[in-house]
């Protein structure tokens, strides 16, 4: 089923919304959060080859922090962080920090 065959709530206003409505709502965040690790997984490989001017690539910088943070024995929590902490550079480029930024 396409999203925009996909059943979907009737309201306009949230506070108009139904059980019925929220059940729908439910079922297809449920379906979408499914995919979740797919998402973060394209978004971290978009990091590859991204070397802006560095010996090596944000994909190979992020693993090596996170590598670091496992070793140095940092929950896994913060291991994730460590491997995620550049993923939003490819959808936010003008957020990087001045020193890494070209002129």
């Amino acid at each position: 089923m396409t999203e925009t065959t996909a059943p979907q709530a009737s309201f306009i206003h949230m506070k108009d919304g139904t059980a019925e409505d929220w059940q729908t709502i439910a079922r297809s965040f449920g379906n979408f959060a499914k995919g979740l690790p797919d998402r973060i997984m394209d978004h971290l490989m978009l990091l590859e080859g991204d070397f802006g001017g560095f010996p090596i690539d944000r994909l190979t910088h992020c693993l090596q922090t996170a590598t670091l943070a496992h070793r140095d024995g940092k929950d896994d929590e913060y291991v994730v962080c460590a491997l995620l902490h550049d993923i939003g550079d490819t959808l936010a480029p003008t957020t990087t920090p001045m020193w890494r930024r070209s002129c």
